[in-house]
């Protein structure tokens, strides 16, 4: 009887006369609520339908149904909220264990193309279920095994819905490949602060200033003024090189913010056009895209909308000048690879009206400053003839 009990509201401020009316037509009363305008009985279905019957002057309503019936009504009203989130659900479950794209971590496209058809072998591609660790390792032995003279190492990972395939290919020594003649010039104005000299004689020493296309190391050996062999010079010349770099930051800075509302949709791209599924109803906004299926030209993308808001403040003297500054960085950080860094900032000129500052700024940084030039021919042979001529 529990799961068809329900509460009822019956309007009124003289409780004693609703239950009085109450008990006279003989309704099952198991708890009760006493407010100053209404009270609430718990009752049945059935006692609900006698009492809208008899008591016709009250006003008397649902207030709140329990048990089975509560579950019910809920599921009614919300069926198709109910099943979409039961498909979502198990749709969530599918594709969280699904492989959707693979990424072959190699820069050579044989390589790629090599891993690409021993995975499909195994029947490692898009839209297969995912493997267990085991047997991921398993196959990764039995890869290696088929390709031992091409494949060094590999590994396989996920990453929420893509299987990253980590590769090293085995390097077969050159020694027997006949090797050009070449030296190691330097690539721009520096002062010479490290070697790391691996084949080759040294021109320059550290601390040497140098400017562009001076040859630093040489694949020329001599003995005795005599030209003993020629190889390709290898090594690591690093260098200090410096730069002036002019900026100018205005006082008058734009930047966005975020509202904390974001929406979420998903997009298709062929080539290069992008759909949207659904329609965005956010004006300004950042989209941050997650790849879920790739295929050739064909992508699906989970797409995050980030809503903001554009304002403007005025920046102090100093926090344009550090802005100017970090942008001077910048500037030459973007040149820069691994291993190499900005050793000195100084500024030497600094301008400041009503609107902008404007900074030039002296930067020294230490940068790889060696490149291998390639000896031809025909350069071998001018040069063996102007040693001839001036005997």
């Amino acid at each position: 009887m529990k799961n068809n009990q329900l509460w009822v509201k019956i309007n009124g401020s003289n409780y004693y006369k609703i239950f009085t009316r109450l008990n006279e037509i003989g309704i099952s009363i198991y708890d009760n609520k006493i407010y100053n305008d209404f009270v609430l009985i718990l009752t049945n279905m059935q006692d609900y339908e006698k009492i809208t019957k008899y008591l016709v002057s009250y006003d008397c309503t649902i207030y709140e149904i329990t048990g089975l019936k509560k579950a019910k009504r809920f599921f009614h009203k919300y069926l198709i909220f109910t099943i979409a989130s039961i498909l979502s659900i198990i749709m969530l479950i599918l594709v969280n264990n699904m492989i959707f794209r693979i990424d072959i971590k190699s820069n050579k496209k044989a390589v790629q193309e090599l891993v690409k058809t021993s995975l499909l072998k195994y029947d490692l591609k898009p839209l297969r279920f995912k493997i267990s660790h085991q047997k991921i390792e398993s196959i990764v032995k039995k890869i290696l095994d088929e390709n031992k003279d091409t494949l060094e190492w590999m590994e396989i990972e996920y990453q929420g819905l893509i299987m990253n395939v980590y590769v090293t290919e085995k390097i077969i020594p050159e020694e027997s490949q006949n090797r050009p003649f070449c030296d190691i010039i330097a690539t721009s104005d520096a002062k010479i602060s490290s070697m790391n000299i691996y084949r080759g004689v040294p021109l320059k020493e550290i601390n040497d200033y140098v400017t562009k296309g001076d040859v630093i190391l040489s694949g020329e050996i001599t003995y005795n003024d005599e030209v003993k062999n020629r190889v390709c010079a290898s090594g690591e010349i690093y260098g200090e090189v410096w730069y002036k770099v002019k900026t100018t930051v205005p006082f008058v800075e734009e930047y966005i913010e975020y509202t904390g509302k974001n929406r979420y949709n998903f997009n298709v791209k062929i080539n290069d056009n992008k759909y949207s599924i659904l329609k965005s109803r956010i004006q300004n906004k950042k989209l941050e895209e997650t790849n879920l299926y790739k295929l050739n030209d064909f992508e699906i993308n989970l797409v995050k909308e980030r809503e903001y808001v554009k304002k403007t403040r005025i920046l102090t003297e100093e926090e344009a000048y550090n802005k100017a500054l970090s942008l001077a960085s910048e500037k030459i950080n973007l040149k820069l690879l691994a291993n190499e860094e900005i050793l000195v900032k100084k500024v030497l000129k600094k301008e400041v009206n009503d609107s902008t500052i404007y900074l030039e700024v002296f930067i020294a940084t230490k940068e790889n400053i060696g490149e291998v030039r390639e000896n031809k021919e025909s350069d071998l042979n001018d040069s063996g003839n102007n040693k001839q001529n001036s005997e």
